[in-house]
């Protein structure tokens, strides 16, 4: 295996077909594992990794002897291998040295400033300024899980490990109607593919958003001559402004209605999430744009845009 890190996700089915897995030891788990819910978790990040092995490695369970090292983790001969599952999903990673992830919901009530600050020191709190308290509370939580299943020191727990480490590659995606958060350690600069898991393929994603160099992504509307709008979408919004009234990277609409304005602008922490507001925004007719400049009236969307995920700043 050429160094590289795969990772694969799956969602939990309602019902999943339980077969026969190895090891003993973890089919031993599960026929010990009486809560539904847990046992459908267990089973399905066993599956996933194994399913994973194949089509990495092709290698099969015994021929990874997979086996539980003292510290509770499932380790093998022959690759670095790590699982972790929410309530509805589950990830599981295969690297050809040691490698840990972790993988949690995006937004999550749970997700409080209190829980951020009590795990996270000061300065990681700084990390992924555009993300949300509860959504950088995800991340940075499934950042230290990863670190700490990879086990590059001795933590006692995971809030003791280092969210800020180079090593680690943090991705939103979405699965089914939700979006998750994605965190991989392992060796640093090792290139990281990413796969969907269902119950007959294996579906290799590109869709996904890392976040190891986010920055926030904004949606604007421009007042232009003739009273008419213009919406886009960027990372730098003076530099565009000034892009659509003096360069010709602006839109063929500025070079034609001339920009006088930023009328709008809302910030997010995702290019999708900016992407889809920019297209919501562009269905609207016009004296229902205008609502939206004067009230930040998202009701307009129903419920095709989340306004928990914007923020206005002008």
């Amino acid at each position: 295996m050429t160094k590289t890190l795969d990772v694969y996700i799956a969602r939990i089915p309602k019902a999943p077909e339980y077969l026969p897995v190895l090891p003993k030891e973890r089919q031993a788990l599960l026929d010990a594992t009486q809560n539904e819910q847990t046992k459908a978790q267990r089973y399905t990040a066993w599956d996933t990794l194994l399913k994973g092995l194949m089509n990495s490695l092709g290698i099969t369970a015994e021929d990874a002897k997979l086996q539980k090292s003292k510290s509770g983790k499932w380790v093998s001969d022959r690759c670095g291998v790590s699982i972790s599952h929410c309530k509805t999903a589950v990830a599981a990673a295969v690297s050809k040295d040691a490698v840990g992830v972790d993988i949690e919901p995006f937004r999550n009530a749970m997700y409080s400033e209190k829980l951020l600050n009590r795990i996270a020191a000061e300065e990681e709190r700084k990390l992924f300024p555009a993300l949300s308290i509860e959504q950088r509370t995800a991340v940075l939580w499934t950042r230290k899980e990863a670190a700490f299943k990879r086990g590059d020191r001795n933590f006692s727990t995971p809030i003791e490990a280092d969210a800020a480490a180079k090593n680690i590659r943090s991705i939103v995606i979405r699965l089914g109607e939700s979006d998750y958060a994605v965190s991989a350690a392992a060796a640093e600069g090792v290139p990281m593919r990413v796969f969907e898991v269902s119950r007959e393929q294996i579906t290799e994603r590109t869709d996904y958003e890392l976040l190891s160099e986010q920055m926030p992504y904004f949606v604007y509307i421009l007042r232009c001559s003739g009273n008419r709008l213009y919406t886009g979408v960027t990372n730098d919004p003076e530099r565009r402004f000034s892009e659509h009234v003096k360069t010709i990277r602006g839109a063929k609409f500025t070079r034609a209605f001339r920009p006088e304005s930023i009328e709008a602008l809302w910030e997010t922490a995702l290019r999708s999430h900016a992407l889809k507001l920019e297209a919501q925004i562009k269905k609207l007719k016009r004296a229902q744009k205008d609502l939206l400049i004067e009230q930040n009236a998202f009701e307009l969307f129903g419920r095709a845009v989340d306004p928990a995920v914007y923020r206005r700043v002008r």
